[in-house]
């Protein structure tokens, strides 16, 4: 598959790579789940750490400040805890969990807190203590003369001083327990304490008024029912006995008055009567059916039962004697005879039987009927009467609830008549306040790292938006996922390491002196085991493989923009492919700005641009002094229109020339974008290489010259990523512990050299 199509195909395959976001994009590619590593986190981190440790520094600054610049205040503390097994002073403890649900301890104490904390408590303690005139206390602008009445204060102040009042207080529960903490905090140490245990004392001493003043409220206020309640008892009682007598009820029960006594007994006799006709009736249908055999188990006492067994015994008889000697014989009609006179016993037993059931079943239907008539005639007369059972009932259950209220009133007025008298609190104080002796804000240590804790916060989210906005090529990752370009491979920076006296480049890092040589090398040839050098080397080996059946003749150098490295990657790629023993032509067809004469420490002769107006380009070329193979067409004096020259049929007659003359032709053209100069050439190229320049070539302008080469339908073999930091977090994830073993390894090899 030529370069060309697997980027179409790419195009095909992904159409919306490029509206996606970069981190997003290289998850998806890159991780089959969509998902980041921790791995790839941590690196990003460490590729913006300078970022992260400034905020760290700003935010530590910023809290070292305003902790210089914050007052110093201390704080005074008082310790509470409330006693729960205290009893109600009028002991209505069981009306009062039924009244608010029963409340734990928890509930409780939280009460108190909040109580603690209301403006009615924080007003009284202003007003003891005149907090109004302390210029400890009060701003400047609300605070009252000598002789000024606290009353006198304006609404506007007032609201002020208990914002402050409250801003300085808290108070809170300890886990666990039954106690609390009221805490003030002032710069005056001892007014800080008068405060507090001026709160707490305030607090107890209204806690004591509270529940004094409600049990002389609940004393007068039971005096002046317990007369209502009693005459409500006495007048309900002469009710109650009034309609007792009208319905007839003896005793204290309303269900014990003659009328209903009378009612139950005909209800009992009814049931019972009931019962005797179904039993009656039961035995007269029986006796209906005519079975002897019925009759007798219904009749037990009867002869029914002995005859039923005669009979039995004489058809048993008769029917022996009958079949052994006949109907004649004497016994025969003997036993013939008997027979028949116990049948018809039988039968008038029988109707015996009959009639005697079915006398007795009417004899008992009169009666249930009879009864029954009873009933009804009871009932209504208890219709009657219900409506005054009804109203005896209410007014007996009003009296007996009378009854029980005015007793427990009367116990109650005992209990509050003691009790009014006594100090009954349920708070305590623990520990009062004392002279606190070591400042309580500003905390340094607390602010330091909190400001580390929000610098290390900031740091990071950073870290995320400088990486989200980052629009630069950095990894081959990035050509891939976001320009949809082939990577070809990277070249890393020579820094310094790599030689102890070497001189590094701008362009791309590339072009070395070594410390015996007073001119610039390209980095292949100064130093041919360097880890740049080894990837000029792979780069050769992606070319030389790039096309199928036979490697590309003609490859064009170019870049999206200048200053990405394009003219030292031409010289050091058509030096290691002239390492290689082929013939190899340099061309330098950037006719503006022409470097590679410089580059190379070459003459600019009449070059390519006399080879275009006609000369012959074999007296153009400039033999390396080093490698034979390698010839060198410098681009000469820069003509008028570069570009016209470059599509004219003279520059394709030129590289006809070149392919039967050399192995290999690197072209250096100038960037793709601005000038058509490279646009032209890449359409007579075998492989076209894109230089990018890592950390600084912007995505756009790459995917711009991506869409222009292929445009034209150039032979765009892919992106070559160059100046690439090894060691930097950007590209560790792809070649970090390679690229270090790798330089370590190539590193010691130059210091042997």
């Amino acid at each position: 598959m030529k370069p060309t199509d697997a980027i179409v195909k790419a195009e095909i395959t992904h159409p919306v790579i490029e509206r996606q976001p970069y981190r997003e994009l290289r998850g998806v590619l890159n991780d089959p789940h969509g998902e980041i590593s921790l791995r790839e986190v941590w690196h990003l981190l460490l590729s913006h750490k300078h970022a992260i440790v400034s905020c760290l520094l700003v935010m530590v600054m910023l809290a070292i400040a305003v902790s210089l610049i914050l007052p110093t205040r201390y704080e005074a503390v008082v310790r509470l805890t409330l006693n729960s097994d205290s009893q109600n002073v009028l002991g209505l403890d069981d009306l009062q969990s039924m009244a608010t649900g029963g409340a734990d301890t928890l509930t409780k104490v939280e009460t108190q807190v909040h109580i603690l904390q209301t403006d009615s408590l924080a007003w009284d303690v202003i007003s003891q203590l005149r907090l109004d005139q302390n210029p400890n206390f009060a701003p400047k602008k609300c605070r009252s003369g000598a002789e000024a009445a606290v009353d006198r204060v304006s609404p506007q102040c007032r609201s002020t001083l208990l914002r402050q009042f409250h801003a300085r207080l808290r108070v809170e529960s300890v886990p666990k327990t039954e106690m609390f903490e009221l805490r003030f905090r002032n710069s005056d140490p001892v007014l800080a304490m008068t405060i507090a245990n001026t709160l707490a004392s305030t607090y107890m001493e209204r806690n004591f008024k509270t529940r004094f003043e409600a049990t002389e409220q609940a004393s007068t206020w039971l005096a002046q029912q317990l007369d209502d309640v009693r005459k409500n008892v006495e007048s309900t009682q002469q009710k109650v006995t009034d309609v007792q007598k009208k319905i007839g009820i003896i005793g204290t029960d309303e269900n014990n008055n003659m009328l209903i006594s009378k009612l139950d007994e005909v209800n009992k006799q009814l049931v019972q009567a009931e019962s005797e006709r179904i039993v009656r009736e039961a035995r007269y249908r029986v006796a209906m059916t005519e079975n002897p055999e019925l009759l007798a188990s219904v009749m037990p006492g009867s002869t029914l039962q002995a005859l039923r067994i005669q009979q039995a015994d004489l058809q048993n008889q008769y029917a022996q004697l009958s079949s052994r000697y006949g109907d004649a014989f004497p016994r025969v009609v003997q036993v013939k005879a008997q027979l028949a006179q116990v049948d018809t016993a039988l039968q008038a037993e029988i109707a015996k039987a009959g009639t005697q059931m079915e006398s007795e079943y009417k004899a008992a239907v009169r009666s249930e009927n009879v009864l029954r008539a009873e009933l009804e005639k009871e009932k209504k007369e208890a219709f009657k009467m219900n409506e005054g059972a009804i109203q005896y009932a209410i007014l007996k259950r009003e009296l007996n609830a009378g009854r029980d209220l005015y007793e427990s009133m009367v116990k109650k007025l005992k209990e509050a008549g003691i009790m009014a008298g006594l100090k009954s609190t349920t708070v305590t104080i623990v520990d009062a306040a004392q002279i606190p002796t070591q400042k309580a804000e500003p905390h340094l240590t607390l602010n330091i790292a909190l400001g580390i804790l929000a610098g290390a916060f900031s740091g990071i989210c950073l870290a995320f938006a400088l990486e989200n906005t980052n629009e630069t090529i950095r990894t081959p990752g990035d050509l891939e996922t976001q320009c949809l370009l082939p990577s070809l491979g990277v070249i890393p920076a020579l820094t310094n390491g790599n030689s102890r006296n070497g001189h590094r480049s701008r362009n791309g890092q590339q072009a070395l002196m070594p410390a015996d040589s007073d001119k610039l090398l390209p980095v292949t040839l100064a130093f041919p085991s360097s880890p740049v050098a080894e990837a000029y080397r792979s780069l050769r080996t992606t070319l030389l493989l790039a096309s199928p059946g036979a490697p590309p003749k003609l490859i064009l150098v170019t870049s999206a923009l200048p200053g990405e490295g394009k003219t030292m990657t031409s010289i050091n790629s058509a030096i290691v492919l002239a390492q290689k023993n082929r013939r190899v032509l340099l061309v330098d067809a950037d006719l503006r700005r022409p470097t590679v004469h410089t580059r190379m420490g070459v003459p600019n002769n009449s070059g390519l641009s006399g080879a275009l107006s006609g000369n012959d380009p074999a007296e153009s070329y400039v033999p390396h002094p080093t490698l034979p193979t390698l010839s060198i067409l410098p681009a000469g004096h820069r003509p008028p229109l570069p570009s016209e020259l470059l599509d004219s049929d003279r520059m394709r007659e030129l590289i006809a020339r070149w392919r039967g003359e050399f192995d290999h032709v690197i072209i250096d053209t100038p960037p793709v974008l601005g000038m058509s100069d490279a646009v032209v050439l890449s359409t007579q190229a075998d492989a076209v290489v894109l230089v990018v320049r890592a950390a600084e070539s912007g995505r756009q302008s790459v995917r711009r010259a991506r869409e222009v080469l292929l445009g034209v339908h150039a032979k765009l073999a892919g992106a070559l990523v160059n100046a690439v930091d090894l060691n930097s977090m950007d590209h560790y994830g792809y070649y970090g512990y390679y690229g270090n073993k790798y330089h370590h390894y190539y590193g010691a090899d130059e210091e042997k050299n």
